[in-house]
């Protein structure tokens, strides 16, 4: 990154554990206030929630069709059955939502303009 000469904005919350003690090359890191993180997070304004429909609903797929197909055990699964359910349902998350989430925090533009006069 430094040698492309690119920069990132790191957003993060303000846990105690997050906190570092250097600060890296070529990473602006911002600290949410006190108890804004729930709403201005783009995660918490409904990337999880999108990710989480997605997941449920090949949940609930999978669940009829086992009942289906006899099974009586239909909400068993397995590690690796909920890790591909995962990905696959992350992979369903549309660029558009994300952008959109980001958008609705409405921090993007303002951190923006801040992050670029600092750098």
């Amino acid at each position: 990154m430094r040698r492309e000469n690119r920069h990132v904005c790191l957003t993060i919350d303000n846990f105690s554990g997050h906190f570092i003690n250097f600060l890296p090359r070529n990473v602006q890191i911002e600290y949410f206030e006190p108890n804004l993180t729930s709403f201005i997070q783009p995660l918490d304004a409904g990337i999880i929630r999108c990710f989480k429909a997605h997941y449920w609903r090949a949940f609930s797929m999978r669940a009829i069709d086992l009942e289906e197909a006899g099974e009586t055990n239909i909400y068993k699964i397995n590690l690796l059955e909920a890790m591909v359910m995962a990905r696959d349902a992350w992979a369903a998350v549309k660029a558009s939502t994300i952008e959109h989430c980001w958008e609705h925090t409405g921090i993007q533009d303002q951190w923006f303009v801040r992050i670029n006069t600092s750098l």
